[in-house]
């Protein structure tokens, strides 16, 4: 029998082989920061030099990190490779969490 050639893909949640000509899903999303709705308190009785203080913290937290750490905590895009078992495990999670809406 000779040996098939192509692309092979790997479940990107159970690691399973996905063999060619069985069907493999793509799941496609997006994470995100989202707003909501809530409103800043204003700091005017807050003396300046406080305010200035926390913000070189945070600079200083910030410049600690790196690019792509800080960029995913806001917004992240994948795409996942999927055999059957996990596209169905993956459905019924959204299934189950669309009901509880």
């Amino acid at each position: 029998m000779a040996k098939e050639k192509g692309i092979k893909f790997v479940c990107d949640l159970c690691g399973q082989l996905i063999e060619i000509g069985r069907p493999r899903f793509i799941l496609r999303g997006e994470i995100f920061c989202a707003y909501d709705g809530g409103q800043f308190d204003e700091t005017t009785d807050i003396p300046r030099e406080s305010i200035r203080q926390e913000m070189q913290k945070l600079i200083d937290m910030m410049e600690k990190r790196n690019e792509k750490d800080l960029n995913d905590e806001v917004h992240y895009a994948f795409n996942l490779d999927l055999c059957p078992a996990c596209r169905k495990r993956i459905y019924s999670i959204l299934e189950r969490s669309e009901q509880n809406e």
